[in-house]
C-alpha cells in the first residue's frame, strides 16, 4: 500500500512540475503561483535547470521575482545566469536586491539554455532538489 502511495505521489509531483514549467515558459505567473500553492516546488530542477533559470530566461521579471518570493534558493544562480548569458533585464532587480551572482553549470549535457520540452503526457523522472 504505501509503495502504491509513493508511487502516486511522484506521479503527482510529475504533472506538477511539468504544468509549473510550462505556466513558466507560457508566463502565466498566476497558474505558477497557484500550482506552487498547490504543493509544486519552484526549487525543481527540470532539463538541467532550476525552474528559476528558466524563468531567467523568458525575460519575465515578474515571474522571477514570484517564484523568489515563493521560495526559490537559486537567487545567486540566476543572477550569475543572467550576467553570463547577457539578460540584463533581469541583472538590475536581482542586484538591487543585494544578490552576489554566483556562475553554475547545468546538470548533464543538456546545452547553455534551458529548453521547454515538457510534454504533460509522458512520464520521465524531475530531479527533486
Amino acid at each position: 500500500m504505501m509503495l502504491k502511495f509513493l508511487k502516486h505521489n511522484h506521479e503527482w509531483e510529475g504533472k506538477l512540475a511539468k504544468r509549473l514549467l510550462n505556466a513558466v515558459w507560457d508566463e502565466n505567473i498566476n497558474e505558477a503561483r497557484k500550482l506552487i500553492h498547490r504543493g509544486a516546488d519552484p526549487n525543481w530542477i527540470y532539463n538541467g535547470y532550476p525552474l528559476l533559470l528558466h524563468a531567467v530566461f523568458t525575460r519575465n521579471e515578474d515571474m522571477v521575482m514570484m517564484l523568489i518570493e515563493e521560495g526559490a534558493t537559486q537567487a545567486a544562480e540566476a543572477l550569475g545566469f543572467a550576467l553570463d548569458r547577457g539578460i540584463g533585464e533581469i541583472v538590475f532587480p536581482l542586484a538591487f536586491m543585494g544578490i552576489v551572482p554566483k556562475m553554475e553549470e547545468p546538470i548533464g549535457n543538456f546545452g547553455p539554455y534551458p529548453s521547454r520540452f515538457a510534454p504533460l503526457d509522458v512520464n520521465y523522472p524531475i530531479l527533486i532538489s
